[in-house]
């Protein structure tokens, strides 16, 4: 019976801790920048659902210089993803021609979504992860 009582108090130990952290719905990371002609860049903003359906997504940010300054801003969007594995992933753009410089910091200053069927602040619930992209070297040739 000690040992019985002992497991379901690791069991019950580990999950009250799986409870406690906080689960993300919403992961995101800046994956690329690319020219899009007429002095205009657009960077692109990968989005996890985590396999929840996450319905009209909306993250205002702003673009912040080396110096300090706000220099762009904008709201991603996204209607709906995350159904299902195959549309897990969606991306959203923040396009403009001060998105051409190099290091600029994105900033975001208001989160929502429709998580679970209910409207969520997802700032205030601590629901959105900022993930830093780490791109891969690629060697052309041996």
């Amino acid at each position: 019976m000690k040992r019985f009582t002992s497991g379901l108090l690791v069991v019950t130990s580990c999950l009250a801790a799986c409870l406690a952290a906080p689960a993300y719905a919403v992961d995101f990371w800046h994956s690329s920048t690319v020219w899009a002609g007429q002095g205009q860049c657009s960077a692109v903003f990968s989005f996890d659902s985590g396999m929840e359906e996450i319905k009209n997504l909306q993250v205002t940010v702003a673009a912040i210089n080396k110096a300090g300054k706000k220099v762009a801003s904008g709201v991603l969007e996204i209607p709906q993803f995350g159904q299902s594995s195959a549309d897990r992933y969606a991306d959203a753009f923040l396009e403009g021609e001060e998105i051409c410089a190099e290091d600029l910091t994105i900033v975001v200053n208001k989160a929502t979504a429709i998580v679970d069927g209910k409207r969520t602040d997802l700032l205030k619930s601590k629901a959105l992860s900022a993930r830093d992209f780490k791109p891969f070297r690629i060697r052309v040739g041996k």
